[in-house]
């Protein structure tokens, strides 16, 4: 037993040995009857019990009361000292050991919170798995991405969260062999997603039990454009071999001889020179495209009046359009608003569009060009009575290269890239195209800008 407190209570020993003392000199002296001195010694041992268990017990019960709110979270409780024997130091240390473990639950709750706030900023998908395959934790990005949340996650297994067999082996493998693992994988969600994935073990004092991590980085836009980049070189090759062997055969063919036919001759050379337009068409276009996506090209904004811009864009094909026996309807709205944007590039997409729909529509067809306000924006759309486009080829006609009818367009001279252009040109003023169409009834190109 700790002395100070060894020492009150034998103070109190003799104390109560010395009251008694007392008490028997007054009764034999006869200050007191016997049954005083029975009463007056009875209360003064009361009085120095009660002293006794008061400087012991007490404060050993407020800091027990202390010490239990502490163990329910109640740190910022204190036990108040009242004297520096082993009970005042025993409540300094609790004191101080509340103090401590309050900075400890403070700094881990600072470093759970950063970590946190990394993962739920992370772009990537983040998984962790416990020893038994189970999840512990999703990052906001993977509830995002697959349409799931972390309290429904946590204690499943990852196939009955993400449903992706493959990817339920490369955690088990990686568990398995406490190994790192690489892999690409093609998970639904629902649509198919290309997802580079790392998994790293989680190296923990008892490895055995220990989990993984899974990294899903979304690859998905990154393995479509290197497939677009694939297509469109190989595009590009086969655009440009076809005038070159076109070309060149006509160049062999008139140097082994046929130059000295003079009608042959010219003929050859008018396909040339149609062939080298084409080329030079194609070029042009192709690096008109690539300064648009390379977002190089500098808008030189004004404000457009669209009335004005459609009435030129109809002088340039009024005669082209009348020799093909087409009607040339213009409905532009009355005092409409201009927009802000570059007049040369504007100019080029309405170019486009009625060249197109002159080029694609049959003789005695209708074209009409309309102009509009509609919820804020200035919607402009080129209307044809040709024979219009089946609908699984609607969402590819504004790629590049991509043509309904290939051979038609060859011998229109198209490239293949002025929808590609448009779209590009449109998206880089803020707007917005689109083609609706209906096989035999014709086609409509609509695009949208906003108003200045």
């Amino acid at each position: 037993m700790p002395r100070r407190i060894l020492g009150k209570i034998v103070t109190g020993y003799f104390l109560a040995i010395l009251c008694a003392a007392l008490v028997l000199e007054l009764y034999v002296r006869g200050v007191v009857p016997a049954g005083g001195a029975v009463l007056l010694n009875a209360l003064l041992i009361g009085l120095l019990l009660w002293w006794t268990l008061r400087a012991v017990m007490s404060p050993l019960e407020e800091i027990t009361e202390v010490a239990q709110a502490m163990a329910r979270g109640e740190l910022q409780r204190e036990i108040p000292i009242y004297s520096r024997d082993e009970i005042g130091r025993l409540a300094g240390a609790i004191n101080h050991m509340a103090q401590r473990l309050s900075r400890t639950i403070r700094d881990i709750t600072e470093e759970k919170n950063r970590a946190q706030a990394i993962l739920n900023s992370m772009a990537d998908g983040v998984i962790a798995v416990d020893g038994g395959g189970r999840v512990l934790l999703v990052n906001p990005a993977v509830e995002k991405i697959f349409g799931i949340t972390q309290a429904d996650s946590r204690g499943k297994s990852v196939i009955g969260v993400i449903r992706n067999f493959e990817l339920e082996r490369l955690l088990q493998q990686a568990l398995a062999t406490r190994e790192q693992v690489m892999r690409e994988l093609v998970i639904l969600t629902p649509e198919p997603r290309v997802f580079r994935v790392h998994i790293t073990p989680l190296r923990g004092a008892d490895e055995r039990r220990g989990g993984v991590v899974a990294l899903l980085r979304d690859i998905t836009e990154h393995r479509r454009l290197e497939q677009v980049r694939t297509e469109f070189v190989a595009n590009v090759s086969h655009e440009l071999r076809t005038p070159l062997t076109s070309i060149r055969g006509f160049l062999e063919t008139l140097l082994d001889g046929a130059v000295e036919d003079p009608s042959t001759a010219r003929r050859f050379l008018e396909i040339m020179a149609l062939e080298t337009n084409r080329l030079t068409r194609l070029i042009d276009d192709l690096l008109h495209l690539s300064r648009l996506e390379d977002r190089r090209t500098v808008l030189r904004r004004e404000r457009v009046d669209m009335a004005v811009m459609v009435g030129r864009v109809v002088d340039i094909f009024q005669t082209g359009a009348r020799e093909k026996g087409l009607e040339l309807r213009v409905q532009v709205e009355t005092h409409l608003p201009p927009v802000s944007g570059d007049p040369d590039m504007l100019a080029r997409v309405l170019v486009n569009l009625v060249d197109n729909a002159v080029k694609y529509t049959p003789e005695g067809g209708r074209i009409t060009i309309r102009a509009e306000v509609v919820g804020g924006h200035l919607r402009v759309s080129v209307a044809d009575t040709g024979a219009g486009i089946p609908e699984e080829s609607l969402s590819r006609v504004f790629e590049r290269f991509y043509r309904v009818d290939k051979a038609r367009a060859r011998e229109q001279g198209g490239t293949g890239l002025g929808l590609a252009i448009v779209k590009h040109i449109v998206e880089a003023h803020g707007g917005r195209v689109w083609a609706e169409s209906e096989v035999g009834r014709g086609s409509t190109f609509t695009f949208e800008l906003p108003l200045a």
